[in-house]
């Protein structure tokens, strides 16, 4: 997974590298009244993609979109308010959605035609394209936005099981054509965002992390055999090895958690590593900065890597911390 035009081993790129730590992304922003108009504003999301791409260099350009897309097109209202985040309306999740997969596409065709634009801008790099975790996905659509004690999807869980099943479903097979979309439109690797899949353990973290994983690598290897698929199925924790040897993925994204089985479990299958720098760390700077990545450069110097985050970029982030990791990891592959 390496672009033809790069020299570099150790491919770079950051989880949220376009958007608010960017003073130029700000200028693009305001075009639009709210975050999802941008998301589907093909001409504009498109330029936002590639803001970090001008600024930085990096080695790929993910899309510039939101995980939150997917309930959106199912019917669910969801909008972005400041200094709160994702807020969505009511569904009951209870019913049956009557929604199909053809309803949804509908509603994400900008989303392609940002894939188009990007590729025909994208000067070789390779493209990301994306989506949440059905799990992850559907969390949202219970809590209505973010949570921090996530208390609503767990009594959901417990009470009802067998609708949990049926969205997870839904969402698996939503999220499989919406990749399959992606694809086809130019996106050259695809990331699954599984952000919340660490609030799982055991029989429901089979059922509803591994299992929809397992469902999306093996119907998109059957669609795309050489398409990279990135997972990552965050704070994991000790369930991480299991995750891995069940998806059977070929890349695995990390977040701070890792373990030495983990470790030669991807050396030994070659299983390419992505991460796993702190975005705290990256936001702070300083020696700790420097030390953390030549820290990560060796822990990985004997696997397939790319150096990233153990998630987003945050909007407080000097941009000139971004410009040093780079630099770092640059020169540590060259010496």
């Amino acid at each position: 997974m390496s672009n033809k035009n790069s020299k570099h081993k150790t491919p770079i790129w950051f989880m949220r590298q376009a958007g608010r730590y960017l003073p130029e992304y700000h200028l693009l922003r305001k075009k639009e009244d709210n975050f999802l108009d941008v998301c589907f504003n093909s001409e504009l999301a498109a330029e936002i993609s590639l803001q970090p791409i001008n600024r930085f260099d990096l080695d790929y350009i993910i899309v510039f979109s939101d995980i939150l897309v997917v309930p959106l097109a199912l019917g669910q209202d969801v909008s972005f308010v400041e200094n709160r985040g994702p807020v969505l309306g009511y569904k009951d999740l209870r019913n049956n959605t009557r929604i199909g997969v053809s309803e949804t596409e509908k509603v994400l065709s900008p989303i392609m035609n940002t894939i188009k634009i990007i590729k025909q801008k994208s000067n070789g790099k390779k493209v990301i394209g994306f989506c949440g975790g059905p799990f992850t996905v559907l969390t949202y659509m219970i809590e209505r936005g973010s949570s921090k004690s996530h208390k609503k999807t767990k009594t959901f869980i417990k009470e009802y099981p067998h609708i949990v099943d049926m969205w997870v479903g839904k969402l698996t097979e939503v999220s499989i054509e919406y990749l399959i979309r992606q694809v086809q439109s130019g996106a050259d690797v695809v990331q699954i965002f599984d952000s919340w899949a660490g609030l799982l353990r055991d029989k429901d973290y089979e059922e509803y992390v591994v299992e929809p994983s397992k469902k999306i690598r093996n119907e998109l290897k059957r669609r795309f055999p050489d398409l990279p698929v990135i997972f990552f199925p965050r704070n994991s924790q000790d369930q991480i090895d299991l995750f891995l040897k069940e998806v059977k993925c070929n890349f695995i994204s990390i977040d701070q958690n890792l373990d030495q089985e983990l470790l030669e479990y991807c050396t030994q299958n070659k299983v390419t590593i992505q991460g796993n720098l702190s975005p705290q760390v990256l936001a702070r700077g300083g020696e700790e900065l420097i030390k953390e990545v030549k820290k990560i450069m060796e822990k990985f110097r004997n696997n397939l890597h790319i150096f990233n985050l153990s998630h987003g970029i945050l909007p407080q982030t000097p941009i000139e911390n971004v410009h040093q990791v780079i630099d770092l990891v640059r020169k540590y592959e060259s010496s």
